[in-house]
């Protein structure tokens, strides 16, 4: 029944297309969507890392009802990914809610932020040991998003 209903469920993913569009980027898998589902429906499941579509899906976020979940960016070990290994087939992620770019600096923020999440990841949280190496892959993944993605379009205005 599951292997029908993931079949079901890639199925209709392919005749209705969504805005999300992934990169596989060496160590990571970089996954650009329009709001915060796509996350979801991008790994077709409900739930990952502590939250869930339906929170995903709330018109508002209010913490007193604990209903909704405010993603701007999230890097994480791919949900499929039991072990931890962050290894193929299951490299982690960094996922970017365009719904939240702004065109300015705060994108650049943005993408370091989460490169930040991701360089801890990949270098198994050694800080002790690799504080060099984690701040450094978190700088180089920021540089190349920013320019294969025209993060810095700011720069032009005036």
């Amino acid at each position: 029944m599951q292997a029908f209903l993931t079949l079901l469920t890639s199925f209709y993913l392919t005749m209705n297309p969504v805005n999300i569009k992934s990169y596989d980027l060496g160590d990571f898998v970089f996954i650009l969507g329009e709001d915060a589902t796509d996350i979801f429906t991008y790994y077709q499941v409900k739930e990952m890392h502590g939250l869930n579509l339906a929170d995903a899906k709330a018109e508002e976020i209010d913490k007193t009802k604990g209903n909704g979940v405010y993603i701007y960016g999230l890097t994480n070990f791919d949900p499929r990914d039991k072990k931890l290994t962050a290894k193929a087939p299951y490299k982690p992620f960094m996922f970017i809610n365009k719904k939240h770019l702004k065109g300015d600096f705060t994108d650049i923020t943005l993408i370091n932020h989460e490169a930040s999440h991701l360089s801890l990841i990949i270098h198994r949280w050694d800080v002790d040991k690799k504080e060099e190496e984690i701040v450094s892959y978190a700088e180089e993944v920021t540089n190349k998003l920013i320019k294969k993605f025209n993060f810095d379009r700011f720069k032009n205005k005036k």
